[in-house]
């Protein structure tokens, strides 16, 4: 009776939160994306068409995601080399004046991340999506992991969709599970 007694209490004290305020705008988004390769030089206005819920996770802010921010950034220019597997992410003023530079290095997949951590870096799959991937386990007092996950991608009107995705697991004090997860997306419509 004891462990019945032991086990309904930490069923009770176990917490699982989701929150997904736009899936069905990405449910709907994703399937129909174009893939990123089709193109070489994009342009996107760095507000989106619709707010995505939060500012500093890159749905609210293009040019905060590619570290080209300025106050006065309207636009921001993405030019691949596929072949020398790079990006170079350029913020514009209104008038279409260089404002910051970024240049990225373009990995596979599958690849590693770089040792370097100077280095800035995007995952390209081979369906054309560009991804950050960031994941922390640490052990402690509990057990738990945290990971964050960006997927950017065309959509069908040509806009860019950004997904920024976190969550977390674990065991609170060795006893307590817990799980949370949220998911913000962003459109930004082309120039």
């Amino acid at each position: 009776m004891r462990q019945l007694s032991v086990l309904g209490l930490v069923l009770l004290l176990s917490g699982c939160v989701v929150s997904s305020p736009q899936q069905s705008q990405f449910q709907a988004e994703y399937p129909n994306r174009q893939d990123i390769r089709s193109h070489s030089v994009y342009q996107f206005k760095t507000t989106p068409l619709k707010p995505g819920g939060d500012e500093y996770k890159g749905t609210d802010d293009l040019a905060q995601l590619f570290y080209v921010s300025s106050k006065s950034a309207a636009t921001v220019e993405l030019r691949f080399n596929y072949p020398a597997k790079s990006l170079q992410a350029t913020s514009r003023d209104a008038q279409n004046n260089t404002l910051s530079q970024q240049t990225w290095t373009l990995l596979d997949e599958s690849a590693a991340k770089p040792s370097d951590p100077e280095r800035q870096y995007l995952w390209l799959t081979k369906d054309g999506v560009l991804r950050t991937k960031y994941k922390n386990c640490t052990p402690d007092m509990s057990v738990g992991c945290r990971w964050v996950e960006r997927d950017m991608f065309i959509t069908r009107s040509g806009d860019m969709a950004v997904q920024y995705a976190e969550g977390s697991a674990g065991m609170a004090f060795l006893v307590i599970p817990f799980y949370g997860s949220q998911k913000y997306l962003g459109v930004f419509p082309k120039v």
